[in-house]
């Protein structure tokens, strides 16, 4: 079990949180969801699946819910960036 803290809160974080958050913090560009899936999770680029969009989704709310953090993920054209 990993733990992400801010001041006295935290949230807990899954394997893949873990494994996204590492992959962005290690690229300085937007990554794209094609370049997520591969990195992450391993699937082809062709893949039809919101596992992106629904970790992210998930990995927003928690940082919202519990850091008041309304920006921590964002995207435009290029993909998904801290």
């Amino acid at each position: 079990e990993k733990k992400l803290f801010k001041d006295k809160n935290f949230i807990i974080l899954t394997e893949k949180e873990i494994q996204l958050l590492e992959l962005f913090s290690a690229t300085n560009t937007p990554l794209s969801k094609e370049k997520i899936l591969l990195q992450v999770w391993k699937y082809s680029s062709d893949a039809d699946t919101h596992t992106v969009e629904t970790h992210i989704y998930r990995l927003r709310k928690k940082m919202n819910d519990s850091f008041g953090d309304e920006n921590f993920i964002l995207n435009n054209k290029q993909g998904y960036y801290i």
